[in-house]
């Protein structure tokens, strides 16, 4: 079993939410994919264009909520 872990952030001045792609990388040094059955973490790109099983649409999800937390159709 594998967790993924995003950090959304809310910015009071603006009022609205954003993935915080930095922060992951800031935070996550090690990827932010944890896979349970190996006690470790990974990036959800693997190299040569290839990406972890679902990673486009776990993105395409979190990008989609966020837009609606903001209010946006």
């Amino acid at each position: 079993m594998k967790q993924h872990h995003f950090i959304i952030a809310y910015d009071t001045e603006t009022k609205t939410w954003s993935w915080d792609i930095d922060q992951e990388e800031a935070r996550f040094v090690d990827g932010t994919i944890y896979d349970k059955s190996a006690e470790s973490w990974t990036s959800g790109y693997l190299g040569d264009g290839e990406y972890e099983p679902q990673e486009d649409d776990l993105a395409t999800i979190l990008q989609t909520n966020i837009r609606a937390m903001n209010g946006d159709q």
